[in-house]
């Protein structure tokens, strides 16, 4: 995860949650209203022609029909792993959890736009450093302030200890904690990836982690190999190629050697059970990538 002192990825999930709450059909998936004002853009005018442009840009390398369905993947993919995560995180508080971690935090909005949750919720967002100044001076520019109970955590994972920096922060590694891992696994080396993973499991019993994984290219259908192509060649020229991908179940496999109690997969069928059906647009189910869900200690139940 090399240090980009522009956020192109961060610029681009937001747009693609407030597309998604502006453009698209009920139900919804996730509902962001401060995406669209975080990605920089001056109302949805201006969302709609940023959209457009990159969907021609998309078209001239690989056509329209393929370029149309890289956007729906986009927004889909974007708001599932949202709307998971904090679901999940849902539960979590109602277990008496009391500390969220947001890996990779890019633009994700929580802590603004849930701003009641801090009283009882220690919220730390770790990220590059680079990446978290220029979020920092993007929410100064949208005048949304810095809520009581949010910790900036500057922190490149691939050279850094994630406990070691996370307690220095404030964090209290005697008490369980919620990770959330979204849309950056796949720019990390695998051994970058598990000793992240290995020093969550480290934590107390309770704590948590849900992370986004993508599977690799044998795994998809031609199509989606398709979307898979258009999507890391941008992030190549753009320098950050993808250079991960995990098969399912040995990753379960590999989640309880490291030292989870259980691990549960969330994939394609499961999203299109919970977020997908009775839908009044064209969004389907991602493929691309999956989401798991992993706690340290006794977990009776991770469904």
């Amino acid at each position: 995860m090399s240090e980009t002192p522009a956020p192109r990825t961060a610029i681009l999930s937001a747009m693609m949650r407030a597309a998604h709450l502006l453009f698209d059909g009920e139900p919804k998936i996730f509902s962001d209203p401060l995406a669209l004002s975080l990605s920089g853009l001056n109302g949805e005018a201006a969302l709609k022609a940023a959209l457009a442009r990159f969907a021609a840009t998309l078209a001239t390398d690989v056509g329209e029909a393929c370029a149309q369905a890289t956007m729906k993947y986009l927004r889909a993919g974007i708001t599932t792993r949202s709307r998971f995560a904090e679901d999940e995180l849902d539960r979590a508080l109602e277990r008496g959890v009391a500390q969220y971690v947001i890996l990779g935090a890019g633009l994700d909005s929580f802590a603004y736009r849930r701003k009641a949750l801090l009283p009882r919720l220690r919220v730390f967002e770790v990220d590059l450093p680079s990446s978290q100044r220029w979020k920092r001076e993007r929410l100064r520019a949208v005048n949304l302030s810095e809520p009581n109970g949010l910790v900036f955590v500057p922190l490149d994972l691939e050279r850094q200890t994630l406990v070691k920096t996370l307690r220095a922060a404030g964090y209290h590694v005697e008490e369980p904690g919620y990770f959330s891992w979204l849309g950056t696994t796949q720019y990390l080396k695998t051994d970058a990836v598990f000793k992240t993973l290995e020093e969550i499991a480290s934590l107390v019993p309770g704590s948590e982690v849900v992370f986004t994984y993508h599977v690799p290219e044998d795994a998809l259908e031609e199509h989606n190999r398709q979307v898979r192509h258009v999507l890391n060649a941008r992030a190549a020229r753009g320098g950050a190629p993808w250079v991960s991908s995990f098969d399912p179940a040995a990753l379960v496999v590999r989640l309880k050697t490291l030292g989870f109690a259980d691990a549960m997969d969330f994939g394609p069928e499961q999203a299109e059970a919970r977020y997908f059906t009775c839908r009044t647009d064209a969004l389907v189910v991602p493929r691309l990538s999956r989401l798991m869900k992993a706690r340290v200690g006794f977990a009776p139940e991770m469904g």
